[in-house]
């Protein structure tokens, strides 16, 4: 069992003993500022059975890329419209009558994470991910909620991309309202040793882009060439794609090597193939570790097939008798 516990202290890192003469990589833990302090940084037991889940990490070559590297005509670029990033609504301010506001750090400022690594300089804003299945139907994973009434406490925001534009250091990002949907209802929601799903009805419909298509029957193959969409850390939209499938043979779950991190729970695997999402990410292995001669996080790093690997929940296994037609 492996227990990370994160205590959040103003500038402060804490990380667990380790031998300074040997330099082991210990896991650091984040400031206040580290803006992902919901379900996906609770201490958790990471194996099959646990319930609640967080951290993810590097496989072999590091797969990221932001909207912006995507070509305008690639299927990945038009399939990340469908996905949307979890902010609690305490950390939104309302700027004017068209627009909100949010108070953030960047990846570095937030997570001590040291400057030369990817995407540093990016602010964190969200909390989970989800990715829409209708055009009023929101999936994400269940420990990203709680019941009802917390799902009434978070807005989903729509195009939270690096294509918004942001300056170095900034300490506010400006959201359209247009861009921002809430929780009407909370159809249907599991989180145990079997499922981690939680599905909503959001307030409007979003007619502008295509939800994505899941896989309701059958097997995903084991040599299928995946990619996950989402928002790691808290940071605008990243795709993790080149993913393999490591192990298949789990009833409910099957594991992958996608370069993934908290903030990921929700997020959709999508075969790129078929273009269908074949399951929703819920956990893996660790995330960041301390870089003991600069002080400051570095993104954790497994070859392919070493660590864990990151557990992705089938859609076939969602109760579909209790979904509305979509």
């Amino acid at each position: 069992m492996k227990t990370l516990l994160l205590i959040l202290a103003t500038q402060a890192v804490f990380c667990s003993a380790a031998s300074a003469a040997k330099k082991e990589a210990v896991l650091a833990m984040p400031s206040d500022i580290q803006l992902n302090i919901w379900d996906d940084f609770m201490t958790y037991e990471n194996t099959e059975n646990s319930q609640t889940s967080t951290d993810k990490g590097i496989y072999g070559e590091d797969n990221r890329r932001l909207v912006s590297e995507l070509d305008s005509g690639e299927e990945l670029k038009e399939m990340s419209r469908a996905v949307l990033a979890q902010v609690p609504r305490w950390r939104v301010t309302e700027e004017d009558k068209t627009s909100y506001t949010i108070a953030t750090k960047n990846l570095e400022k937030g997570m001590n994470f040291c400057p030369d690594e990817k995407f540093a300089s990016l602010p964190l804003v969200s909390s989970c991910s989800a990715f829409l299945i209708g055009e009023d139907l929101l999936l994400t994973a269940g420990h990203c909620l709680k019941d009802k009434f917390d799902c009434q406490k978070n807005f989903w925001v729509l195009d939270y991309d690096d294509e918004l534009g942001f300056s170095a250091g900034v300490s506010k990002v400006k959201i359209d309202k247009e861009k921002v949907v809430t929780c009407d209802k909370l159809i249907s929601i599991q989180e145990n040793s079997k499922f981690d799903y939680a599905l909503m009805k959001i307030n409007r419909k979003v007619s502008d882009r295509k939800p994505l298509t899941i896989r309701k029957l059958g097997k995903v193959s084991s040599d299928a060439n995946l990619a996950v969409i989402g928002h790691p850390m808290g940071l605008p939209k990243i795709i993790a794609s080149e993913a393999k499938i490591r192990t298949n043979h789990l009833p409910y779950t099957f594991l992958t090597n996608a370069d993934t991190f908290s903030g990921n729970s929700g997020s959709p695997v999508i075969n790129m193939e078929t273009h269908q999402v074949e399951g929703i990410l819920i956990r893996g292995d660790s995330d960041f570790q301390m870089d003991l001669d600069l002080g400051c996080n570095r993104a954790y790093h497994c070859s392919n097939n070493e660590c864990k690997g990151e557990t992705v929940m089938r859609t076939t296994e969602l109760p579909f008798k209790f979904f509305p037609r979509f």
